[in-house]
């Protein structure tokens, strides 16, 4: 009976401290929380350190301060899972057209084809415009492909063999992903969309699992001798944004 009673005393208090974290969009400190929850620092601290492992809590390594990870939103709900990207993702985003002129896109696999789930445009007339909810075909464009590529393996055959319009070469666009792969990044010149270019790079957490597709999008001539600066640019943001996650 004492070991069943310690079970169900640890879920309590696991159950308090994720109550904490998603009551509000603030953040708490240990001592915020130790004194909220009423849980020993000692304990509370042992209980945080698994949670951060299983990505149920997320503490900032500038601040200290913790909030619900991306491991929790995901046994939750899809929206609030795309919500935990968001925000990890946005400042990173706008720093990005910040510098590149660009539009910052991040997009998820959503069944049999790609979903813009958030993106910044720049304040210049001329730019490749976007919206939230887009829907983006899986076989053309950087954004898809990445999602494809990244993809598992059984959800990606699965989409080649019965899902792609009947005159996709299969076999090239196996030998294109593996390649991306490879590289970590696919870029496009108007596969898509007319005079339309984009760079994008996969996106992970913290244990490798791969998320979304984080790219930039502008007119195709503005790519020109600029690819490898803003796959480099890409490439640190996503990392950046990795360790939020």
């Amino acid at each position: 009976m004492a070991k069943a009673s310690s079970k169900t005393d640890t879920v309590g208090k696991i159950a308090a401290i994720m109550r904490l974290l998603c009551s509000s969009n603030d953040t708490y400190s240990l001592r915020e929380i130790e004194g909220f929850t009423g849980i020993p620092k000692s304990t509370l601290h042992r209980l945080l350190k698994s949670l951060e492992k299983e990505e149920w809590v997320y503490a900032d390594p500038k601040t200290d301060q913790f909030r619900p990870g991306v491991g929790f939103f995901l046994l939750h709900n899809e929206k609030l899972f795309h919500q935990a990207l968001i925000g990890a993702a946005s400042e990173e985003m706008e720093r990005l057209v910040a510098e590149t002129q660009k539009t910052a896109i991040l997009s998820v696999l959503e069944g049999r084809k790609g979903l813009c789930i958030y993106h910044v445009e720049p304040a210049c007339p001329v730019k490749y415009v976007a919206r939230r909810g887009m829907s983006i075909p899986l076989h053309v464009s950087a954004t898809g492909k990445v999602l494809l590529a990244f993809s598992p393996k059984e959800v990606r055959e699965r989409i080649i063999s019965c899902d792609l319009p009947p005159e996709v070469d299969k076999d090239r666009l196996r030998q294109e992903l593996e390649y991306i792969q490879r590289q970590g990044f696919a870029y496009s010149r108007e596969e898509w969309l007319t005079h339309a270019g984009d760079i994008s790079v996969p996106l992970f957490d913290r244990r490798g699992n791969f998320l979304a597709q984080l790219g930039l999008a502008g007119l195709v001539t503005s790519f020109d001798g600029q690819e490898e600066t803003i796959i480099k640019k890409l490439k640190e943001a996503a990392d950046r944004i990795k360790g939020k996650l």
